[in-house]
């Protein structure tokens, strides 16, 4: 399984030191050009920034990219002079690029010197670790899994977590009553009752409990991601975005993070400030569809068509494959009351997504202010049959004779 750099970034807990806007951003820019496969320039937008060589946090960010770019030599060559600058830092680099060599010797050494480190990664992830795959029929390789790394309560959360993503609560709930009654007062065994609590739709409660959890300066990083998620099923919107803001205040590599944030804003209704996110995040990563079709979507609900458009029809134009670009715009459409053009979109939407509701519906009411009934009553029908109730009211005025 190929992890992506993100989650090598959330899983190791690294933080990118305090720096300027612009400092920070070229390094979310570098972060979403390596997720997007362009390895080479993410490794040239670090190359250029001032004191990498001595900073050990970005000489693994680049590491990284450069091993994900099968520059595995100048990979070696940043991980070799982070753990010069910090000691254990960049064991597991050196693993990673004499695995992807296929040296199984080497790599077992330097892994075996990071399980034995503060900074050493979880068994699941080094298990499904791509760059593992070369040696895991070796000798060396299976002679490591032989011995015990791990404490049980760390096997306990794993499991956990592996109960909950595959939409087995009931199994995780079990799993964590062992835990519980092995390790009562660790921090993760509140967090994992917590996370159990989260599956079963108790998300106020679950906020409360990890919120008194993240208030020390160690917090893993990815707690405060579920805080935030805790914080939105209970429709705390504000207080979601202000800990998405707390992890890129900390200097959390992700630039989703500006998206993910803006998301929130929006909902708590602080309309202008999750624009600025989301113009912030498409200098990052101009392509992405989520953030052109919401930037474009909220500029159309303020009855702001034309500052709506560019960023629309860019989405369209970028992913021409994707219905909700055509839907998006077409709701723009309908609501600057362009029924024909809204129609089009929505066509090419439905084309796309057959099946939705909504542009169902909003077609067939296009469809009904452009004159064409008849054509609208088609898919007003189809809305209704998918559960969009308030098509009723349009066919019981427009379409039963």
């Amino acid at each position: 399984m190929k992890k992506s750099l993100l989650y090598i970034l959330v899983t190791a807990f690294i933080m990118l030191p305090a720096a300027g806007q612009e400092n920070r951003d070229d390094i979310l820019r570098a972060v979403s050009l390596a997720e997007r496969g362009a390895g080479d320039e993410a490794a040239g937008i670090l190359s250029r920034m001032e004191g990498i060589k001595s900073n050990y946090i970005l000489l693994l960010v680049r590491g990284d990219i450069y091993l994900r770019a099968g520059m595995a030599g100048e990979a070696r060559n940043d991980f070799m002079a982070a753990e010069n600058l910090q000691q254990g830092a960049g064991l597991y680099g050196l693993a990673r690029c004499a695995a992807a060599g296929g040296d199984a010797r080497a790599a077992v050494a330097y892994l075996e010197a990071h399980l034995r480190s503060p900074q050493r990664r979880g068994e699941p992830e080094i298990l499904l670790d791509s760059a593992f795959a070369n040696i895991s029929s070796s000798a060396e390789w299976k002679s490591l899994w032989k011995r015990e790394w791990y404490k049980v309560y760390e096997r306990k959360s794993w499991e956990i977590e592996h109960y909950l993503r595959s939409g087995h609560t009931d199994m995780a709930a079990e799993t964590w009553e062992e835990l519980v009654s092995l390790y009562p007062e660790m921090a993760v065994t509140d967090y994992l009752k917590a996370r159990v609590m989260m599956a079963g739709g108790k998300y106020e409660q679950a906020a409360a409990i990890i919120a008194g959890l993240v208030a020390g300066d160690d917090t893993p990083p990815e707690w405060r991601y579920t805080l935030a998620q805790a914080y939105e099923g209970s429709g705390n919107w504000y207080a979601a975005a202000a800990t998405y803001g707390k992890l890129m205040e900390e200097g959390h590599p992700d630039p989703r993070l500006l998206f993910l944030r803006s998301r929130m804003l929006l909902k708590s209704g602080d309309r202008q400030a999750a624009k600025r996110d989301l113009e912030r995040y498409l200098s990052i990563d101009p392509d992405n569809t989520g953030a052109l079709g919401l930037i474009g979507k909220t500029y159309a609900e303020e009855g702001a068509i034309y500052e709506a458009l560019p960023y629309l029809n860019a989405n369209v134009d970028k992913h021409p494959g994707e219905a909700t670009a055509f839907n998006l715009r077409g709701d723009a459409w309908l609501a600057a009351r362009s029924w024909e053009r809204a129609a089009e979109d929505y066509a090419m939407g439905l084309d796309l997504d057959p099946d939705n509701g909504t542009a169902n519906l909003n077609m067939g009411i296009a469809l009904i202010k452009s004159g064409k009934i008849d054509l609208a009553c088609h898919y007003l029908r189809k809305a209704r049959a998918l559960g969009e109730k308030s098509a009723t009211q349009y066919l019981s005025k427009y379409c039963i004779r």
